[in-house]
């Protein structure tokens, strides 16, 4: 399952992505823009960070900025870095055997389910969703 975590870290990066690549935006601009809680975008720029996605200045002038290109970052990047891998069903990901796992008819359902959607979530980066947002306006 796929947590508001991690679906707010995909919303802070599109804001970021957004904004010209030189220019820099506060976590409370951040915050008050997507109406998330400051504390929690604090928390996901942390982890933003340390995926090098993001870079931050301190001070009155400070703010954050993306250091990577937004087109190389995609949604399974961002959604695997705030959750860990992704699964439609623990039975694909189950250490303990699964009695059933031989004659399983579902297995093949599932397996074939994730395949399609981390495809999906491979093909749409940030840079896609933020002028996906561009045109709405």
């Amino acid at each position: 399952m796929i947590t508001k975590k991690a679906e707010y870290a995909i919303i802070i990066l599109t804001e970021l992505a957004s904004h010209p690549s030189d220019s820099l935006i506060t976590s409370k601009e951040i915050a008050r823009n997507r109406e998330i809680s400051v504390n929690l975008v604090v928390q996901l720029l942390s982890i933003m960070k340390e995926a090098n996605w993001t870079s931050g200045t301190r001070g009155p002038s400070g703010g954050i900025k993306l250091i990577t290109d937004p087109s190389k970052i995609s949604l399974r990047k961002v959604i695997e870095t705030i959750d860990g891998p992704i699964g439609i069903t623990r039975c694909l990901f189950s250490n303990t055997p699964c009695q059933n796992k031989t004659q399983c008819s579902l297995r093949g359902v599932w397996a074939k389910a994730q395949n399609n959607m981390l495809s999906v979530l491979d093909e749409v980066s940030i840079k896609d969703l933020a002028e996906q947002a561009a045109g709405d306006f």
